[in-house]
C-alpha cells in the first residue's frame, strides 16, 4: 500500500514553457493532492509560479551548477520520480538506481537521424542506456513505441501514456465558419514544420488567407515576398487575448511537419473546433479519424485535394469541425490525469 501521500518529484520546470515543462505544469496541478505530495523545479531567471499544494524547488545562480543539487536533492526525498527531460539523464538515472528510487520517463518523439544526434549532445553518446536505467518507459503514443523499438530497440510500455491539454484555456471559438477563408500554421520554428509545403499551399490557393503564428523570421518574411504571396499573413508571438482573437477566424490548421511526436497544437486548436490537416509520417491517423475530425493524408497533392474539398463542401468542414471539439476535450487533462496517477501508484507498489 501507498502512503496517505505519495512523494512525488516532477523532473521540470514550472516556468519555463517548453513541451516538457508545460506538461510538468499541467501534472503538478491535476494530480490529487490529497493522494501525492508534489515537488517540481523552477529557473532563476524567471517570474515565480505557484500551484496549490505543490513544492517549488527554485534553481539558483548558476544554474549549470545548482541544477545537480536541486535534482539530487528531490529525487533522495521523493518515492517516485518523472524525468521527461534528457537533462543529466547519466546523472539522474545513477542517482535514481543508487537510492533505489521507482522512476519513469515518456518517450515523446521518433528517434530519428536529426532527433538522436540532439539526444546524444543532451545526454551523451550511451542515452538509450540511461533511459533503460530507469524503472519504467512510456511512450506517449504506439507508433512512438513500435518505431523506436524496431530502430533503436528502446523498449517501453506496451500501454500508450498520453499526454492531455487544458482544454478550457482553447474553447473560446465554438462557432464553425464557412466558407472556407482562413488556415493557420502554429509554430516555433516553421523551417521544421514544413514551411515551404505550407507556402506551396498558400500559392495554390490565393483566394485563402494563409495565417503564421510564430517568431518573424527575415527568411519567411523574403520567401513570402519573392514569391508574392499576399495572402500569406505573419503574427509574432501573440498574447492570450490576441492568440484568441486571430484564432476566432480560422477554420482550419494545417501542420505540413514529417517528424513530430503527438503535437499538442493539434489539440489546442481540436477544442476551439478547428480541425488539422496534417501528414502520417509519425502516426497521426492513430489519433485522428481521417475526415471525421481531422484529415491525414501522405503528400502535398493530397492536402491540396482536401483543401479543394472544403472549398466546395461546406457541410465536411462543419462536420469535422464539431468532431474536432469532441476529439480535443477527450485529452482533457481532467481525464487523463488519472491514468498518470494509475502509473505512479502501480510503479510505486511493483
Amino acid at each position: 500500500m501507498y502512503r496517505k501521500k505519495l512523494r512525488v518529484f516532477l523532473g521540470g520546470y514550472l516556468n519555463y514553457p517548453n513541451a516538457q515543462n508545460i506538461n510538468c505544469y499541467s501534472l503538478a496541478k491535476h494530480l490529487d493532492k490529497s493522494k501525492f505530495k508534489i515537488k517540481a523545479l523552477s529557473v532563476y531567471s524567471r517570474s515565480n509560479v505557484k500551484i496549490k499544494g505543490v513544492t517549488i524547488h527554485r534553481c539558483a545562480w548558476p544554474h549549470s551548477i545548482t541544477v545537480y543539487w536541486a535534482y539530487f536533492w528531490n529525487i533522495i526525498n521523493a518515492d517516485v520520480v518523472y524525468l521527461p527531460k534528457g537533462e543529466l539523464l547519466a546523472y539522474n538515472s545513477f542517482l535514481c538506481r543508487l537510492f533505489k528510487k521507482k522512476s519513469f520517463t515518456t518517450i515523446e518523439g521518433i528517434l530519428d537521424d536529426t532527433n538522436i544526434i540532439k539526444a546524444e549532445q543532451a545526454s551523451g553518446s550511451k542515452f538509450l542506456v540511461y533511459y533503460h536505467r530507469l524503472t519504467k518507459r512510456y511512450s506517449i503514443t504506439h507508433f512512438i513505441r513500435n518505431y523506436n523499438l524496431k530502430r533503436h530497440q528502446l523498449i517501453s510500455q506496451s500501454k500508450a501514456l498520453e499526454l492531455g491539454v487544458e482544454a478550457t484555456n482553447f474553447s473560446f471559438k465554438q462557432k464553425a465558419m464557412t466558407p472556407l477563408k482562413n488556415v493557420v500554421l502554429i509554430a516555433g520554428n516553421f523551417q521544421k514544420k514544413g514551411i515551404d509545403d505550407y507556402l506551396a499551399l498558400a500559392s495554390h490557393f490565393p483566394s485563402i488567407k494563409f495565417h503564421l503564428i510564430g517568431e518573424k523570421t527575415n527568411l519567411i518574411y523574403k520567401k513570402v515576398k519573392q514569391n508574392n504571396l499576399h495572402n500569406v499573413e505573419q503574427h509574432d508571438y501573440l498574447s492570450h487575448k490576441s492568440f484568441k482573437n486571430v484564432l476566432s477566424k480560422i477554420q482550419l490548421h494545417v501542420l505540413p511537419s514529417r517528424s513530430e511526436g503527438f503535437p499538442k497544437v493539434i489539440l489546442e486548436t481540436a477544442c476551439a473546433g478547428i480541425p488539422s490537416l496534417v501528414f502520417d509520417d509519425y502516426g497521426a491517423s492513430e489519433w485522428i479519424s481521417n475526415r471525421k475530425n481531422g484529415f491525414v493524408v501522405n503528400t502535398l497533392e493530397e492536402m491540396k485535394d482536401i483543401i479543394d474539398e472544403l472549398l466546395q463542401n461546406d457541410q465536411l468542414l462543419l462536420k469535422t469541425s464539431k468532431a474536432a471539439i469532441e476529439l480535443g476535450h477527450s485529452f482533457d487533462w481532467k481525464h487523463k490525469i488519472n491514468d498518470w496517477e494509475e502509473v505512479i501508484l502501480a510503479l510505486y507498489n511493483e
